[in-house]
């Protein structure tokens, strides 16, 4: 254990010194905070020109957006130095330890894992206080299972992303697979623009993403205050559409997707890809 624990924390140490490697993982968080102050938020805002506080709720539905994709870019991020290990045969160095591959392997979740954690309270820290300063509607209890949300979040993210990084052995393959994440995990999640705005199939395929049901979760908890106080009065088929076309709600096939079985589909779907890195580890 001693030793899973100190390659977690070697790990750890190689990602925040590289800052290069921060920023990069990142990127996504950028793109989208760039398209939402220059484009987004002035065009969603005008669309509901009637409704008092909708400024403050759609700030509060993006930052809750951003939640949802940090584990999954800074996942992504933080095995760069995996994948540097094997193309520079330094993983040579620490097979030669008396640690089996599980316990190897293991270290590196664990760090993605950390990284993921952080990065995502980091995160947290600067939203909430944001949606604070700018008036926004929130209580201590949503804030504490905004939270919360976190540990799932970040524990889904980094499985399934190392599960997939595992099958790659040079930085070529990495960076390609970096870019493409970096680049769609923002649209599959709903946040560049709306759900119910894009076409069918790309609406059937984020709702299959986990981090599309945690950036849901994500909005319940940070941004519920303010869209239960922006639809005061309102008809509820107003508010039930509002909530389907910006990602509250999701559905699949006619099935519907509450807080709790959003949950479960993502425990679920990282159950999967943790017996596929399982079955990976084994067979190395």
């Amino acid at each position: 254990m001693n030793g899973t624990l100190c390659l977690a924390r070697r790990n750890v140490l190689c990602y925040f010194r590289d800052r290069g490697s921060v920023v990069f993982s990142l990127m996504a968080v950028i793109i989208v905070v760039l398209l939402y102050l220059l484009f987004l938020r002035n065009m969603l805002v005008e669309s509901y020109p009637d409704m008092d506080g909708m400024s403050q709720l759609i700030d509060a539905w993006v930052l809750a957006g951003i939640l949802g994709i940090v584990p999954v870019t800074t996942s992504a991020g933080s095995l760069q130095t995996m994948i540097e290990d094997r193309a520079n045969g330094r993983v040579r160095d620490i097979l030669v330890t008396p640690m089996s591959p599980a316990r190897i392997a293991a270290g590196y979740i664990l760090s993605t894992f950390l990284v993921g954690l952080i990065m995502s309270a980091f995160t947290m820290v600067l939203c909430v206080a944001y949606l604070a300063a700018t008036g926004c509607p929130m209580s201590a209890s949503a804030i504490a299972v905004t939270a919360a949300l976190l540990v799932p979040s970040s524990l889904s993210g980094s499985i399934i992303v190392y599960s997939i990084t595992s099958f790659f052995r040079s930085n070529g393959a990495f960076s390609g697979f970096f870019v493409v994440v970096s680049v769609l995990i923002g649209f599959l999640a709903g946040i560049y623009m709306p759900m119910g705005t894009m076409p069918e199939g790309m609406q059937i395929v984020g709702t299959l993403v986990p981090a599309s049901h945690m950036a849901a979760l994500f909005r319940d908890s940070l941004a519920g205050e303010a869209l239960n106080e922006v639809f005061t009065g309102a008809p509820a088929d107003v508010l039930d559409g509002f909530k389907t076309d910006m990602g509250f709600d999701l559905g699949l096939g006619g099935f519907d997707f509450d807080p709790a079985t959003s949950m479960a589909y993502v425990l679920a779907v990282t159950a999967v890809f943790f017996i596929i890195a399982v079955v990976g580890i084994r067979r190395r």
